[in-house]
C-alpha cells in the first residue's frame, strides 16, 4: 500500500485509533479491533493495528512548541524527559499522558508537537470558559422538600419544673424529633438531661396535659436574636401516638406558621421570586375542569405584563367555543402543548371565523392554506397553549397559605388543571407560500362555534379601576321597559350608583331603564344600560343621578353600613382578592417556561441570577441541565467568539430588543449541533435546504423563543404576605430580603416552540421579505 494511501486512512480513521489506544495498554488490541472494526477490509484493519502500536511505544525525545506556543515557554523535566512547553502544552501532556496508561509513549510526542491539535485544545479551552460563564444556578418550580428535617416556629411557649425555674420558653424550631427553645440566660442544665416538659393545646386536645420527655442536647448564644437557644431530642421512650401527633402538628401548620428561621428564610426568597415570574410573565393561566364529562374552561388570572403582552379578550374567545375546547384538552392531555389560530379567512362565499389547532390542520394537509389565508388578512391570533394538572394538594396548600375556606368556594375546587396561553402570532404574522398549494374546502369543525363557555377572569388590585364597592346578592327585581312592559330580573350585584342584573329572557333594552327592588325598597329608580349581552343575558346599569348624589345612592350606602357585618362577606373586592391570591398561589407552582431572573451587576453574565424550570420542561433543548447547574451559553452566547459575550443579553438589557429567536439543526448521524441565524432560518435559501433535510429526516429543528421582560417594579401583589412569616422569626433578614428586591431588572423566557417552527418549514411557508427599519432588529 502507498504511503498516501496509509496517511489518508490513518487520518480517516483517528478517532478509531485513539478508541483502541486503552486495549492495546491492556494488551487486548486485537479484541478492541473485533469490536469496534467487524466490517473493515483487512488493509484497513493491518493500517489502523500497526499505527496503535506505533502509537503507544515509548520515547525518550524532548519535546518543544515554543514554535507555535502562545504563551510563555517554561523549561521542566517529564519522566525524566527535557520539555520545553507552554501552559496549553503542558495541559496537553498531562492529558495525552492519562490517556496512554500514564506512559510517555510517540503518540504523546506527536499530540505535543502537533500544531493542529495545539489549536484545538485553545478551541475547546476557549469553548468551555464560554460555557462556565453562561452557567446559572438553577431552581425548580415546585416547592422546597425540607423531608424529615422540616422544622415550624409555633406560636406557643413551653415550660418544665425541670428547667430554667419554671419558666414559659418560646419554641423556636419544632421539628419530628427535637425542639429548641430561647431563654434570656444560660439555662442551669446539663448535656443530657432529660426534661418533661407539658403538651401545649394547640397540639390536640386529645393529649391536653400530657408530658412529652425531651434530653438535652446542646446550649448555644444565638447572636442575632441575642439570646440563648437549647436544643432537646425527643427521649427514645416517646410513646407512637404522641410522634404521629407531633408530625401531623408540623404537617398542618407549615403554611400556616413561619418555619425555623434558616428554612424560612429559603422559603421566603423562593416565593419572592416564583412571584416576580409570574408577575412579569408572558403567559395568562386559564384554570379549568377537565375531570367531568364536560369540559369547561372557569376562570384566568390577569397579571400587568400578561395584559400587556396578550389580545386577553381575542385569546380568551378563542378558548371558550364548547366543541373546540374539548378538542383542545383532549389534544394538550396527549402532547401537552398546542397551537391555535383564530381569525378571520376570506372564501368565495365571503368572510369566516375559523378557530383550529396546527394539528388539526396538519391531519387534513391544510395548514400551509390556512396559514397564507390567515397571514394574508391579518386578522388573527395564534396562542400557544400548554397544560399542567392541578392536584388536591395544590389546591390544599393555597386554602392553607391563604386562609380560604374551601367549603365556601365550591367553584375553586373544582378547578383541576391549568392552561397557560401567550401570543406567538409575530412568528407566523409575515409569512408566505414558497410554491403553489392545494386550496381545499373548508371543514366545519374549523369554523368557530357560537355556543361557547363563559370565562370569568379575576386582577390585581392594581389593575381593578372600579370606584366603588360593590356587594354579590341574588335578589328579586323588576324592569320597566315602557308604560305596560315589566320583566322580572334578578340583581346579581350593587353599588352606590350601579348593578349588574341577569335577564332571564332577551329583550330590547331601552337606553334608560326603571328598576325596583322590593327588599331594598328602590322603586322605579332610573338607570343607564352601559351594557347588555343578549347571549348571556347580563346587563350592566349606572344609575341617572344627574350629577348629585342621589337618594337611592345614599340609601344603598345607609344599607350597607347599618348591615355592615352582611355585606362585608359579600363584598366583590374581598371576594375577588382571596380568589386571586388563591388561583396565584396554583399559578406559581405551574409555570410553563425556563425562566432567568436578572438583577443589577456592572457585568452583563452576572446580571443571570437564577433559572427556574419546571422537573419536566423541555425548553433547555438541545442542552441539558447538571444537577442545579443550567447552561445558557446556546441560547445567549455570541458565536465564534474566542471570549464569553452576549450580544443578545446587552441589547435586551438596554430595551432595543426584546424577542429573539435562537435556532439550532440536530444532526442525526453524529447530534452535532449546528446554529442558524434567524434570518436566514426565516427568510432565506436556507429555509429550503433545510425542509429537505426534515424530509430526509437527517436533520431535527430546534428553535427557541427568547423573550425579554423589564420588572414592573420592587413589589408584586403578595410581597407583604411573604414576608409576613419572616418578620416574625428574624427582622434583620427580613429588612436584607426586602432591600433585594430593588435589584431585581428582567426575567427572561427560554420558551421551546420546535413544534410549530417544524411544521411551518415542511409546509413551506417563508418569511416575506420585510423593511428592517418597520421593526425592532434581533439579534441571533
Amino acid at each position: 500500500m502507498a504511503a498516501g494511501e496509509e496517511e489518508n486512512i490513518i487520518k480517516q480513521y483517528q478517532p478509531l485509533i485513539r478508541a483502541l489506544i486503552p486495549y492495546e495498554q491492556q494488551n487486548r488490541l486485537l479484541e478492541g479491533i473485533n469490536k469496534f472494526s467487524k466490517r473493515l477490509p483487512s488493509q484497513v484493519r493491518k493500517v489502523v493495528k500497526d499505527e496503535v502500536v506505533r502509537l503507544t511505544s515509548l520515547t525518550d525525545a524532548p519535546a518543544d512548541n515554543s514554535a507555535f506556543a502562545q504563551f510563555p515557554v517554561m523549561k521542566f523535566k517529564h519522566r525524566g524527559v527535557q520539555m520545553r512547553l507552554d501552559k496549553v502544552g503542558a495541559e496537553i501532556l498531562k492529558n495525552e499522558t492519562s490517556l496512554y496508561q500514564d506512559r510517555y509513549t510517540v503518540g504523546v510526542f506527536e499530540s505535543i508537537m502537533n500544531s493542529d491539535f495545539y489549536q484545538t485544545q485553545i478551541k475547546k479551552d476557549q469553548f468551555k470558559k464560554i460555557v462556565d460563564a453562561f452557567k446559572v444556578e438553577s431552581q425548580s418550580f415546585t416547592d422546597i422538600d425540607f423531608g424529615e428535617d422540616i422544622a415550624i416556629k409555633p406560636n406557643f411557649t413551653v415550660s418544665s419544673s425541670e428547667f430554667d425555674k419554671g419558666r414559659h420558653c418560646p419554641v423556636t424550631a419544632l421539628a419530628y424529633d427535637s425542639m429548641s427553645v430561647e431563654t434570656k440566660r444560660p439555662p442551669a442544665s446539663s448535656i443530657g438531661d432529660k426534661v418533661s416538659f407539658c403538651l401545649p393545646e394547640a397540639l390536640g386536645s386529645s393529649y391536653e396535659n400530657t408530658e412529652i420527655e425531651f434530653v438535652l442536647e446542646g446550649i448555644k448564644f444565638n447572636k442575632a436574636m441575642g439570646k440563648y437557644e437549647s436544643y432537646f431530642a425527643l427521649a427514645e421512650s416517646t410513646p407512637d401516638q404522641v410522634k404521629v401527633l407531633l408530625q401531623n402538628y408540623i404537617k398542618t401548620s407549615a403554611y400556616k406558621q413561619p418555619l425555623q428561621r434558616d428554612l424560612e428564610i429559603e422559603r421566603t426568597l423562593q416565593d419572592l421570586e416564583r412571584d416576580r415570574i409570574l408577575e412579569n410573565c408572558p403567559w395568562l393561566p386559564v384554570f379549568a375542569s377537565l375531570k367531568s364529562k364536560e369540559r369547561r374552561p372557569l376562570i384566568a388570572l390577569f397579571t400587568r405584563t400578561s395584559v400587556e403582552q396578550n389580545k386577553t379578550k381575542a385569546l380568551l374567545d378563542s378558548l371558550s367555543g364548547k366543541q373546540f375546547f374539548s378538542s383542545l384538552t383532549s389534544e394538550l392531555g396527549t402532547y401537552g402543548e398546542a397551537y391555535v389560530f383564530q381569525g378571520n379567512v376570506k372564501t368565495k362565499s365571503g368572510e369566516v371565523s375559523v378557530t383550529v389547532t396546527h394539528r388539526q390542520l396538519l391531519e387534513a394537509g391544510q395548514l400551509s392554506a390556512i396559514v397564507y389565508l390567515l397571514a394574508r388578512t391579518g386578522d388573527f391570533v395564534c396562542t400557544q397553549c400548554r397544560l399542567d394538572s392541578i392536584t388536591p394538594e395544590d389546591k390544599d396548600k393555597a386554602f392553607a397559605i391563604h386562609d380560604v375556606s374551601a367549603d365556601d368556594n365550591e367553584n375553586l375546587n373544582e378547578i383541576s388543571h391549568v392552561i397557560y396561553c401567550r401570543e406567538v402570532t409575530s412568528h407566523i404574522e409575515n409569512l408566505t407560500l414558497l410554491e403553489k398549494c392545494d386550496f381545499k374546502p373548508l371543514s366545519k369543525n374549523f369554523r368557530t362555534s357560537s355556543d361557547k363557555h363563559h370565562i370569568d377572569f379575576v386582577m390585581e388590585e392594581a389593575l381593578d379601576r372600579r370606584a366603588e364597592t360593590r356587594y354579590v346578592m341574588d335578589k328579586a327585581a323588576s324592569v320597566k321597559l315602557g308604560l305596560l312592559s315589566t320583566v322580572d330580573v334578578r340583581v346579581k350585584d350593587l353599588s352606590a350608583s350601579g348593578m349588574k342584573i341577569f335577564v332571564p329572557t332577551a329583550c330590547d333594552m331601552q337606553d334608560e331603564i326603571r328598576v325596583s327592588i322590593p327588599d331594598f325598597k328602590i322603586k322605579s329608580e332610573r338607570y343607564k344600560v352601559i351594557d347588555y349581552n343578549t347571549e348571556s343575558g347580563v346587563a350592566r346599569l349606572s344609575l341617572v343621578n344627574g350629577g348629585k348624589k342621589s337618594k337611592t345612592a345614599s340609601q344603598v350606602d345607609a344599607m350597607v353600613e347599618v348591615n355592615s357585618a352582611y355585606f362585608k362577606l359579600r363584598d366583590v373586592a374581598r371576594i375577588q382578592r382571596a380568589t386571586h391570591r388563591f388561583l396565584w398561589e396554583l399559578a406559581v407552582r405551574h409555570l410553563p417556561s425556563l425562566s432567568v431572573l436578572c438583577v443589577i451587576n456592572r457585568h452583563i453574565l452576572d446580571r443571570l441570577k437564577t433559572v427556574y424550570q419546571s422537573d419536566a420542561s423541555d425548553d433547555l433543548y438541545p442542552f441539558s441541565r447538571t444537577q442545579n447547574i443550567t447552561p445558557l451559553h446556546g441560547f445567549f452566547a455570541d458565536k465564534a467568539e474566542t471570549k464569553p459575550k452576549s450580544k443578545m443579553l446587552e441589547s435586551m438589557f438596554s430595551g432595543e430588543i426584546d424577542s429573539s429567536l435562537v435556532v439550532h439543526c440536530i444532526r442525526n448521524s453524529d447530534k452535532r449541533l449546528v446554529f442558524i441565524k434567524e434570518q436566514d432560518f426565516m427568510a432565506s435559501k436556507l429555509r429550503g435546504q433545510i425542509q429537505n433535510q426534515l424530509e430526509d429526516n437527517k436533520v431535527q429543528v430546534s428553535a427557541t423563543d427568547v423573550v425579554a421582560v423589564r420588572c414592573n417594579g420592587a413589589t408584586t401583589p403578595l410581597t407583604k404576605k411573604r414576608f409576613a412569616q419572616l418578620s416574625k422569626v428574624d427582622k434583620t433578614m427580613y429588612n436584607k430580603l426586602y432591600a433585594m428586591q430593588e435589584g431585581y431588572t428582567h426575567c427572561i423566557f427560554v420558551t421551546n416552540i420546535s413544534v410549530l417552527h417544524h411544521d411551518l418549514v415542511l409546509a413551506k411557508l417563508i418569511q416575506k421579505p420585510t423593511n428592517p427599519s418597520d421593526k425592532k432588529k434581533s439579534v441571533a
